[in-house]
C-alpha cells in the first residue's frame, strides 16, 4: 500500500471525512523522521494530517500526547487538535509557514526572538502537562529497549553514557521548577510565519527543565555560542547569568546523547526513513568532544555552585 494511499484510507475513517471527500482531498507529504505527514486539502479547509510511523509504538504513551497537545493549542502555542485517534492518528489545522531550519535561521532577521518568544508562551501559559520527562531515565529506557531488540549498545558508548553520570549530578544539585515543555523542539517543529513560532508534535511533551528547550532547539540548530546568548537573552528577557549560561552548555551535552540513544532504537525498530546509525554515531561524537573540553568542566563547576 502506496503512503498516499494509506493517508486516504485513514482521512476516510475520521468524523468529517467520507471516502469521497478523503479520496477528493489534495494530499501532500511533509517532511518527518518518525511519522508519516501530510498536509491536506479538503473543501476549502487546510489540515494536517499524522499517521504514526515506526519506532515509535515502544516509547509514547497517546493519551498524554492528546492531552498536552490539547493544552498547548489552548495556550495558543500550537495548532487546534480536530481529532486525536487511540492509535496515535491526528488530524490538526495546518499552520502556513517555514520550518526553522538552519538555513532558515541564517536568513530571517529575528526568527531566533520569535522561537524564544513560542518557548517562553509555552513553558509559562500552558496548563500542566501530562507525564514528567527525564532524559536520563529516557536513554536508560532506550538502552534497554536495544537490548531486548538485540543491538546492545557496545562498550565505548556505554563510557560515554556512564561518563555523563557528572552532568546528572551537576543538573541534580539545583533542579528547576518543572514547567510543560515541548522536549523535542527540533526545527521542523517549529514553524516560523514571519510574525510568530507555533510548536507542533507533541509526542514527547511533559513536565521537564524548560532549559531542556532551548538546549535541544540550540542543538538541533547548529546554534554557536553568540546565537545561544542571542536565545537566552530573548527567553530570558534579560542578560543571561553565568549560571543560566552554564546550565543551557551542559544540558546541550544530554540532548545529544539522547538523540544519540534515540537514533539507535529507531533503527533497530526498524524505520528506515533516515540513515541513524549514521545519525547516532555523529551524536555521541560530538557530545563525547563536548563533555572533553576545558570549557564544558569550567560550566559544569559553575553549574555545581549554583
Amino acid at each position: 500500500m502506496s503512503e498516499e494511499h494509506n493517508a486516504r484510507r485513514r482521512l476516510a475513517a475520521l468524523p468529517g471525512f467520507t471516502a469521497e471527500r478523503a479520496e477528493n482531498a489534495r494530499l501532500v507529504r511533509l517532511s518527518g523522521l518518525a511519522n508519516l505527514v501530510f498536509k491536506v486539502e479538503a473543501d476549502g479547509e487546510r489540515l494536517c494530517l499524522r499517521i504514526p510511523g515506526l519506532g515509535t509504538k515502544a516509547l509514547l504513551d497517546r493519551r498524554s500526547e492528546e492531552r498536552n497537545a490539547r493544552a498547548a493549542a489552548a495556550a495558543g502555542v500550537a495548532p487546534e487538535v480536530i481529532h486525536f485517534g487511540a492509535d496515535g492518528v491526528m488530524l490538526a489545522r495546518f499552520v502556513e509557514g517555514a520550518p526553522l531550519t538552519p538555513a532558515r535561521l541564517d536568513q530571517s532577521p529575528g526568527v531566533i526572538g520569535r522561537a524564544a518568544t513560542a518557548l517562553r508562551r509555552l513553558h509559562a501559559d500552558t496548563a500542566d502537562f501530562a507525564g514528567t520527562f527525564s532524559a536520563f531515565e529516557t536513554m536508560d529506557r532506550h538502552v534497554a529497549l536495544l537490548a531486548e531488540r538485540g543491538a546492545a549498545l557496545p562498550d565505548r558508548r556505554r563510557r560515554v553514557l556512564a561518563g555523563a553520570e557528572t552532568v546528572r549530578a551537576a543538573l541534580a544539585a539545583h533542579p528547576p521548577k518543572l514547567r510543560p515543555c515541548h522536549c523535542d523542539p527540533t526545527g521542523g517543529n517549529l514553524i516560523d510565519t514571519g510574525e510568530r513560532v507555533w510548536l507542533v508534535d507533541w509526542e514527547y511533551a511533559a513536565m521537564n527543565d524548560p532549559m531542556w528547550d532551548l538546549a535541544y532547539f540550540s542543538v538541533e540548530s547548529d546554534l554557536d555560542a553568540p546565537a545561544d546568548r542571542t536565545l537566552l537573552t530573548a527567553y530570558l528577557a534579560h542578560a543571561p547569568r553565568d549560571v543560566e549560561t552554564a546550565r543551557m552548555a551542559v544540558t546541550k551535552a544530554v540532548c545529544e546523547l539522547l538523540a544519540a540513544t534515540w537514533a539507535l532504537v529507531q533503527g533497530a525498530e526498524g524505520n528506515r526513513a533516515a540513515d541513524f546509525p549514521a545519525y547516532a554515531d555523529r551524536a555521541f561524537a560530538s557530545a563525547t568532544e563536548r563533555m572533553a573540553t576545558r570549557d564544558f568542566a569550567a560550566q559544569l563547576e559553575t553549574l555545581r555552585g549554583g
